[in-house]
């Protein structure tokens, strides 16, 4: 076919330039023949395209869990002196009183640490019941070491000392569900990893 208004000539059937067809392609009408060859040609292209772009999931998320544990280590530095000042505003308390700062940094840091190779066991982990299990354990544990962030670096006159203990010790409790899950396998007929 012929485009009226720029003249361009083109298969109607495949819609590339006709000037691609001919002889030296095996014949003008070659492109209504289903060609295996290309057909598997753009499945190999789709496939490598689809386990790079899974690849780049698991890495993106490997490192952000690796930036935020080097800034958790980093909270735990300021650790010590946001204890000393909510002590210091409490006038009576002790400083027993105000560790649990120090465990809930510690905790974050340890959620970090697990939650940045969880990535590199999910992408290793085949499809099924068991990734599914992963996954959700995974999920929780993320969701609660982030709200656990949040709670820890509330400005010291509206943070809450009992919902800090209190989520310090939900997210442990993920944490070793995800880890009794990972070397005991995930579910009942799961092959150890």
């Amino acid at each position: 076919m012929t485009c009226r208004s720029c003249n361009y000539e083109f298969c109607w059937i495949c819609m590339e330039g006709w000037d691609k067809h001919g002889s030296g392609t095996g014949g003008y009408y070659k492109c209504n023949r289903y060609d295996a060859d290309a057909q598997t040609a753009d499945t190999d292209a789709a496939r490598a395209k689809a386990e790079l772009d899974r690849y780049l999931h698991y890495y993106q998320r490997f490192a952000n869990h690796s930036e935020a544990g080097k800034f958790a280590q980093r909270m735990r530095e300021g650790t010590e002196n946001r204890m000393i000042e909510l002590q210091a505003s409490h006038g009576n308390s002790s400083w027993i009183d105000v560790q649990f700062l120090n465990a809930a940094t510690e905790q974050l840091i340890e959620c970090r640490r697990v939650l940045k190779y969880t990535y590199v066991f999910g992408y290793y982990l085949p499809p099924g019941k068991e990734k599914n299990l992963f996954e959700y354990l995974q999920e929780n544990l993320e969701k609660n070491a982030e709200h656990l962030t949040g709670l820890s670096e509330m400005p010291l006159d509206k943070m809450n000392r009992s919902e800090i203990i209190n989520y310090t010790r939900v997210t442990e409790t993920f944490l070793r569900n995800l880890l009794t899950g990972v070397e005991d396998g995930l579910t009942s007929n799961a092959p150890l990893v």
